[in-house]
């Protein structure tokens, strides 16, 4: 089991028809969400990839995705109406530090739909994109990385799964006990007056710097398909992991991907099943055409972990083979 600190963060992003954080379904069945940055990420000056997807109910139709920062349109992508789920991508550079909400918003025809909004903060004092451990950007001091700290990224640079974790090394209390001094004479009785010095212990709380532990326990089936020629439940993809942290767990994430096509950092929330384990089922099959047009690939896997202090770990498996059964 590989654990590592992430700098990536967290909130699910997921490709299927269920409720999905991140993701708004309008009346006019338009749905779109975002997959980078996520909400209260705090991201470094200048250039910065944002992404994001958009489906439609009648499974096509989506003709552009379009950035808006603050409200402000900051890049579009047009996008193929033919597919059951489009993808857009643009950079935003950020002119200054401050506080920013992100918005994706999916047109198809003359209706559009927008995703639910992510807050981020610019800070120039950060070099990778870490996430914010509060609601706004009040807290960002309070986060600022100290001087040669090294961080490390669990997943490749392009794909924003990052979540903050900081670590600082307790000091021991130090007490010095009050020292007396008193000097009595045989005949002539002189009493020096004690003196004393107390030193007030100095004590640093301990951090939470563990990470929790994340270990996939299943991962079924050891092959997938899709295609007309497959059966639905031949695409239907279950992770199980078991997920713990002695001081308590925050959210717990599956990161899958269709590798080698572009896709390879969608988040999805695990459910909990009880006892420290957890689950996601993804239905691999429904999207795979969009991404591989009939090809055969690889779907890859991984389960992010964050406890409560911000501190993330990961387990990942190996990659399940995806065939195309023609019809």
């Amino acid at each position: 089991m590989k654990h590592t600190l992430l700098l990536l963060t967290a909130l699910c992003l997921m490709l299927s028809a269920c409720s999905t954080p991140g993701a708004s379904l309008a009346a006019n069945g338009i749905q779109a969400w975002l997959d980078q940055p996520v909400p209260g990420s705090i991201l470094p000056l200048g250039a910065f990839p944002l992404k994001a997807h958009a489906r439609h109910t009648d499974g096509s139709g989506i003709t552009r995705i379009e950035f808006l920062v603050n409200g402000v349109p900051v890049g579009a992508v047009d996008t193929d109406p033919n597919a059951a789920i489009v993808y857009g991508e643009t950079t935003w550079n950020a002119s200054s530090p401050g506080q920013y909400m992100l918005i994706a918003r999916a047109y198809a025809g003359g209706e559009s739909s927008d995703s639910a909004p992510a807050l981020v903060c610019i800070s120039q004092e950060f070099q990778e994109a870490v996430l914010l451990q509060t609601a706004d950007c009040s807290g960002l001091e309070e986060v600022v990385p100290s001087a040669g700290e090294v961080t490390e990224e669990a997943l490749p640079s392009d794909k924003l799964t990052e979540i903050a974790a900081l670590t600082e090394t307790p000091a021991a209390p130090t007490t010095l006990a009050p020292t007396t001094t008193f000097t009595p004479a045989p005949s002539t009785l002189t009493t020096v007056p004690p003196s004393a010095t107390f030193v007030p212990p100095t004590a640093t709380l301990a951090l939470d710097t563990s990470p929790p532990t994340v270990d996939i326990t299943n991962v079924s089936p050891q092959a997938l398909y899709y295609g007309s020629g497959c059966s639905a439940e031949s695409g239907i993809l279950t992770v199980e992991a078991y997920v713990a942290d002695d001081r308590g767990l925050g959210e717990v994430y599956l990161v899958y991907g269709f590798v080698g096509a572009g896709a390879e950092g969608i988040f999805v929330e695990m459910s909990s099943t009880g006892s420290g384990y957890y689950r996601a089922i993804v239905d691999i099959g429904g999207q795979a055409y969009n991404f591989f047009q009939g090809a055969n690939g690889e779907i890859g896997i991984a389960v992010i972990g964050n406890d409560q202090a911000g501190n993330s770990a990961q387990d990942s498996s190996p990659n399940i083979p995806l065939a195309f059964c023609p019809g």
